[in-house]
């Protein structure tokens, strides 16, 4: 069964070189520009993404549900924010999800859930890499590297599982 990525819509928003901008100008075009691109992610790959959004004046008790360009589109019920509804469906879903957020308590708690996790920048520059071929040069990534040490960073394995997930479209 394929993954569950639960992606924080406005962190992930806020966070991006290619929507943030077009939000600030016009925020129901910078939403639907990432909802195709996240739609083409999920597309591309088979993986099911979720799209969690703050649904600011909602006083309903129920999550808003759409479906859009194949991904599951959420808003949070009324009294809750979107973080508390990622959480939720972190800790529901555990070792089969992905949460995709910059905000550290949502990757806290989702890490305590079993889930993995990737800032909103990295998930943005893996994806690229899917979609649009931007591999890096190989002589570029020699070149960085310094003779006889080791990894300089080495991701937690909540992100490693994440990142392996996604080098296999690569």
């Amino acid at each position: 069964m394929a993954t569950l990525w639960i992606i924080d819509g406005y962190n992930f928003i806020r966070q991006s070189r290619r929507f943030a901008e077009l939000e600030a100008q016009n925020g129901a075009r910078g939403k639907e520009a990432a909802l195709r691109w996240l739609g083409d992610f999920g597309f591309k790959t088979g993986e099911r993404v979720c799209v969690v959004f703050d649904a600011y004046s909602r006083l309903e008790n129920e999550l808003r549900e759409d479906r859009r360009h194949g991904l599951r589109v959420l808003a949070s019920r009324g009294g809750y924010t979107a973080d508390e509804e990622i959480i939720a469906m972190a800790r529901e879903q555990g070792p089969a999800a992905v949460v995709v957020s910059s905000d550290r308590a949502i990757q806290e708690a989702a890490v305590k859930a079993g889930a993995s996790i990737l800032k909103s920048d990295e998930f943005e520059r893996e994806v690229a890499k899917i979609l649009e071929g931007e591999a890096p040069d190989e002589e570029v990534l020699r070149a960085r590297r310094r003779p006889g040490k080791g990894d300089a960073f080495r991701p937690p394995k909540e992100k490693k599982k994440a990142l392996a997930l996604l080098k296999k479209y690569q």
